[in-house]
This record gives structure tokens, sequence and C-alpha cells, in this order.
């Protein structure tokens, strides 16, 4: 079997024999390359069954073999997008081996600025310029190569982050349109809930709280079925619209051992208008509880590393403890605290030539 003819559906339950058919196929195009040294498909394939082989220190060797003897769009943008990904290998000069790896997004960068320049025809590159703009907060920049993206392939992932893009910029209205779309685009390639709540944030901030409690509802029946953990960030949609009573009844199933304190002000908020004060001085006393011990039981642990330090720990879980009694004061203040969504970046695989994600793999 060739490798590019794997059923990638089943990887993670034949793990094994996915490596091993991996490397059978990485061994037979080494013996091409050998023949072939100038051949820069060949070469990105090898590279990306060495990935599937989890030998990421010989692909990017392969990929910087490829973009410096034939540098053109495919060769320099997976380069970029392997430095983007997975940063650059220290390599020990006396054992020829990747000790560790740092970050690598200049180089990314810079490469990705060359790829632009050729004029590809295709969305891959603009995508990640957009994500890396993006990053950098410079939202301008980062909608114009979005929407050259868009002008080619319109997918999940540029759609989306242009919707970010209005949506830092403030510009909610328009967001909400993209956040729309790309959520339309949801299929087996990115299953990801993210644009749906961000459509819905978006319309509840707008003000259409029927259509934003409808999203509500269908994502929580969504990330239940597909069990994707969003509970919590579509319980925010029910705080938008000042819906406290949907908004408890998800922020109630939350278990608050693991939660940070930061989730409690909007939770104990809903809770007082309600009516429900004793809900609040309950969980209070019990978190507070929770955290006493916690610093107790640590200050008491002989078993502790000697790097650790106790003083500074404690420290953190008293202010943490400080913060949920404020929080009570605040809210028997009737002070409404408020909730700051951030929506996440979404990418995709954008490797040319990746088997497992059926990418193309053009050769100019």
């Amino acid at each position: 079997m060739n490798f590019d003819e794997i059923d990638f559906t089943e990887y993670e339950t034949k793990y094994e024999e996915h490596i091993k058919i991996a490397n059978e196929y990485a061994d037979k195009l080494e013996k091409e390359i050998a023949k072939e040294p100038n051949n820069t498909k060949v070469r990105n394939n090898l590279a990306i069954s060495l990935m599937e082989a989890n030998r990421y220190q010989e692909a990017f060797l392969h990929f910087e073999e490829a973009a410096k003897r034939n540098p053109n769009v495919q060769s320099l943008f997976n380069l970029a997008y392997f430095y983007s990904t997975e940063g650059k290998p220290i390599i020990d000069k006396s054992e020829e081996e990747a000790y560790s790896w740092e970050i690598a997004d200049d180089e990314a960068f810079e490469l990705l600025k060359k790829v632009v320049e050729l004029n590809p025809q295709h969305h891959f590159p603009y995508n990640l310029m957009g994500e890396m703009y993006i990053k950098k907060e410079k939202y301008e920049t980062a909608i114009t190569f979005l929407k050259q993206a868009i002008s080619y392939t319109p997918s999940l992932e540029n759609l989306h982050n242009l919707g970010v893009c209005y949506y830092k910029k403030g510009m909610i209205g328009t967001a909400v349109d993209y956040f729309s779309k790309a959520h339309a685009l949801r299929s087996e390639r990115n299953l990801t809930l993210w644009p749906m709540l961000c459509y819905g944030v978006c319309l509840a901030q707008l003000g259409r709280k029927e259509e934003a409690k409808a999203i509500a509802k269908e994502m929580l029946i969504l990330s239940e079925k597909e069990e994707q953990e969003f509970q919590s960030d579509i319980a925010e949609i029910y705080y938008f619209i000042d819906d406290y009573k949907e908004f408890v009844k998800e922020y109630s199933q939350l278990d608050w051992v693991f939660y940070s304190v930061e989730y409690l002000p909007p939770y104990f908020y809903s809770l007082w208008k309600l009516g429900q004060s004793g809900e609040i001085e309950k969980l209070a006393a019990k978190i507070i509880a929770n955290k006493e011990k916690q610093i107790e039981e640590v200050l008491n642990d002989p078993e502790e590393c000697d790097d650790f330090d106790k003083v500074e720990y404690e420290a953190e879980i008293r202010e943490e403890i400080a913060f949920v009694r404020k929080t009570v004061q605040n809210v028997y203040a009737g002070i409404r605290p408020t909730v700051r969504f951030e929506p996440y970046l979404e990418t995709s695989c954008y490797f040319y030539g990746c088997f497992r994600h059926n990418n193309p793999n053009p050769n100019y």
C-alpha cells in the first residue's frame, strides 16, 4: 500500500501500523530522492512522510533543502509553515541531532513574505499571513490578506479569522456575518464550534436575543453530542443577553474545584439577580475552605521539591481567597461584572501535499 492511500480516519486505533507504513514510504522516497535530488515534489512528499513517522528533524532538513534547491511557492511555503507550527531545531553538531526546538516565527514571516511576492494563486499562503498579522494585532493588514485568501477559496479558517479582525476592531455587525459564513463551512475537515460560538456572542451583543438563544441551545446539543468542552463559553451568550436563569443553569454544573476563581463574578452576580444569595454564601465558603486546605497541605508536605517556593504559592492562593471575598462584596453592592469575550483564531493544516488532509501539491 502506498502511504497516500491510507485511511487516516483509523490513525488513532492503528498508530503502530501507521508509523510502520510511514517509515516504509519514507525509505522508498529516500531512494528516489537519491536519484533525483532536485525533484522538489518527491522531497516534499518525503518530508511529509517523515513527519507522519514522527521524524521531525529529518523532515525539517528536507523542507529546508527543497527550499534551497528550488525556491518556489510550494517549497518556500512549506518551510515557512513548518517554522510557524514546529519552530526550528537547535542541532548539536557533534551528534548531528536536535536536542531542543525553538520558536521560529520571524523566520516563518520572512519566508512567507517571499512567497506572497511570487503571487501564489492559492489561499494557503494568504490564510497564514492573515493569521500571523492577527497575532501581531495588525488587523487592517490581516484583513487585506484574508480577503485575498477568500477571493481564491472561502474556507472556515479565513472567514472566521476575518470575523475575528472585525470583532477586534469593534465592528460587531460585520463580524457576525463572517462568523455565520464560517460556521456554515463546518465539516469533517474542521469540526470546531468556535465560529458558531462567536456568531452567538455577536448576536447577543447586537441585542438579537432570540437568535442568540437559538444558537446557544443548538451549541449545547452539539457540544454534548461531540464531547467538546464549551459549556462555560456557551453560557456567556446567556449572560450577554441578561438571561441569568439559563446562565446559572449551565454554570451550576461546573466543577469549581478545577475552575479558576476568575469565572465566579458573573455566576455570583447571576445568582444574586435571581435572589439566590444563599447559594453565593455556600459556594464562596466551600471554595475558600478548599483553598485553605490546599495551603495547609502544601506547606506541611515534606516531599515538595526544593525549588518550589511555598511562600510564593501561599501568597497566590491568599490572593485568590481575597478575590472571592471581594467578588461577593461587589455583587451585593449591585456591581455587574464585565465578561470580556476573546475569540480564538482558527487554523488548519496548510502543508502542500499533506496526505492526511488531502491537500494539493502544486509544483510551481
